[in-house]
């Protein structure tokens, strides 16, 4: 049982991981067209966030790491940071789908099955990237 739980918990950890990041994308897009600095500490603080929740994923599976002599980035940084990304993935992943999804509906709707089946199958095999990010992720 304790498999299942922990499981939950680093999926969950991801995609925490990956909703501040995008967060802190948005707002610095808002924050680049905008000049409002105002939004600086705003996402300084997701960032922290977000490191604070990294570290507690990493100490409750007790990955640890230690800093090499003049290395630009440590070993577990390097797994932090390909962790981010790959949670960010799966969450572009979820959104690209739904997009695909939104225009077979369309498609559905205008009665274009043929275009609706290409599409499905589209969505179909981004739901197995989707998978092989979420099997890495795992091993």
């Amino acid at each position: 049982m304790a498999g299942v739980w922990e499981e939950a918990l680093v999926e969950e950890a991801i995609y925490l991981i990956a909703h501040l990041a995008q967060s802190e994308q948005h707002l610095m897009e808002i924050e680049g067209e905008t000049k409002l600095e105002d939004l600086m500490p705003i996402i300084d603080g997701l960032r922290n966030k977000r490191k604070v929740v990294g570290d507690v994923l990493f100490s409750v599976l007790r990955i640890e790491g230690e800093k090499e002599k003049e290395e630009f980035r440590t070993k577990l940084e390097s797994l932090w940071c390909s962790l981010k990304h790959l949670a960010m993935a799966l969450v572009h992943c979820d959104e690209t789908v739904e997009k695909l999804i939104r225009r077979l509906e369309c498609h559905l709707q205008g009665g274009d099955m043929e275009k609706a089946k290409e599409l499905s199958e589209k969505v179909k095999e981004l739901y197995k990237v989707r998978q092989s990010i979420r099997n890495f992720m795992k091993e």
